[in-house]
């Protein structure tokens, strides 16, 4: 298989073990996250107190990393060519030094305890640097130029950036250390937003919108120099951010403006090729991402009106529609592809005749989930806007419920798929195709 010109290594494709116990372990952060909310709906009063970061270091460290650090294992050798030495072995080391890290650092935020942050500093900062030199040594072996490829280079060049800034932040709190607070932490979210989620989320959508949505490919402008103008900006930005003169902060405006524009327009001309596809019942998968793209958007507005408007819940705001209606939606529509891709390529390898991927996952299980988590952020939002406590607890029970669902509708395609690898044959509906889709 193709797309975009450029062919697909699924030969190289690792275990399934390997980037499913990623994929699996995932929803857990995210329902600890809902708890967390019912227990104390305070939380979402700022976005600066321990427990406000420690609730969004559960989504983007808990849920949204460890889908990303799952879905590289399985990406880099399929669409780079770059087959990360090891990969079993290095899965199974990685993952419990992500939760176990993942847990420290939560605890650590919440009650501000400096040894719980040391502890998830050296096992976050282990975790990612050994990830990162086995995928650098996939990677220095290739010499693949499609723009999937470059990017998908500058994604992991931006999440190494963010994740030194989030050890330097966390020593910071820990030991006191005598950098600025909060110019550290602006250029975290900047590079983890932009620079690690926002290249790697394109670097993908350059190849998974056309194939799973059928659409037209991107334009060539854009998917060839929308990272380097994003990374160029980052720079830009970040230099100006740390200057103190008035020229320095004019700029720090300026390419923020700059970044939040070129963000604003992969999301519109993904949602520009949506509308072009050539699929007549588009899936709950093809609106849920769309549905992430246009919370993006509105995130993006919201953040460009944060230094003109004095709300207080504003910044709350962008960080929800950005983070939990952005970036979560993505992932959670993509997983649904991927998963269940996954376990019919295995099968398929395997000799084995393998169900339609839509037996493997029914739409019907996909279709409740989704609109469950788009009930979760909308109730996270009345949250965010209202204050009030009960809207609080009320979300977290959304947020838990769909979760949860997420987490066993993925149990239920592993089960599906062991079922016909069991059997040696597919399971029956006379009113399927044996094809992938």
């Amino acid at each position: 298989m193709s797309t975009g010109g450029h062919a697909l290594g699924y030969d190289a494709t690792p275990a399934l073990s390997v980037p499913l116990r990623f994929f699996v372990t995932a929803p857990l952060f995210g329902l600890a996250a809902g708890l967390m909310l019912l227990v104390a709906p305070d939380l979402l009063q700022s976005r600066w107190t321990p427990g406000a970061l420690a609730l969004t270091h559960l989504i983007t460290v808990g849920f949204m990393l460890m889908v990303i650090v799952g879905a590289l294992f399985q990406i880099l050798p399929v669409v780079c060519g770059a087959e990360i030495p090891g990969a079993r072995p290095l899965a199974t080391l990685l993952h419990p030094l992500l939760v176990s890290g993942t847990v420290t650092l939560v605890a650590g935020l919440y009650a501000m305890q400096p040894p719980w942050l040391i502890l998830a500093t050296a096992l976050l900062s282990l975790a990612f640097a050994l990830f990162l030199a086995f995928a650098v040594a996939g990677l220095w072996r290739t010499r693949g130029r499609s723009d999937s490829q470059r990017d998908l280079r500058a994604a992991l060049l931006g999440l190494a950036i963010a994740i030194g800034l989030g050890v330097t932040l966390a020593l910071i709190l820990a030991r006191g250390l005598p950098i600025p607070l909060l110019t550290t932490l602006d250029l975290h979210v900047g590079w983890a937003l932009l620079g690690g989620l926002g290249v790697l989320v394109a670097a993908t959508s350059w190849i998974v919108v056309p194939m799973f949505h059928i659409t037209p490919p991107y334009p060539l402008l854009l998917s060839r120099y929308w990272t380097s103008a994003c990374l160029g900006a980052l720079v830009v930005w970040s230099l100006a951010t740390i200057g103190e003169s008035s020229l320095a902060s004019t700029v720090s405006s300026v390419t923020l403006f700059a970044m939040l524009t070129l963000a604003g327009t992969f999301a519109l001309a993904t949602l520009r090729l949506q509308s072009r596809t050539r699929r007549r019942n588009p899936d709950a998968s093809f609106g849920t991402f769309r549905f992430g793209m246009l919370c993006l958007l509105a995130g993006i507005l919201v953040t460009a009106l944060i230094p003109f408007v004095t709300i207080a819940s504003l910044p709350v705001i962008a960080g929800v529609l950005l983070l939990h209606g952005g970036f979560t939606s993505v992932i959670q529509a993509m997983l649904y592809k991927i998963v269940p891709f996954l376990c019919w390529l295995h099968l398929t390898q395997a000799g084995i005749k393998a169900p339609n991927m839509r037996l493997l996952m029914p739409e019907s299980r996909v279709r409740g989930q989704l609109r469950s988590h788009t009930v979760a952020v909308v109730a996270l939002l009345l949250a965010s806007i209202t204050g009030h406590d009960l809207v609080t607890r009320a979300a977290g029970v959304t947020i838990i419920v769909s979760f949860a669902w997420l987490f066993s509708n993925q149990l239920y395609t592993l089960r599906t798929a062991r079922q016909a690898r069991r059997h040696n044959r597919p399971l029956r509906n006379p009113g399927a195709t044996h094809s992938a889709t």
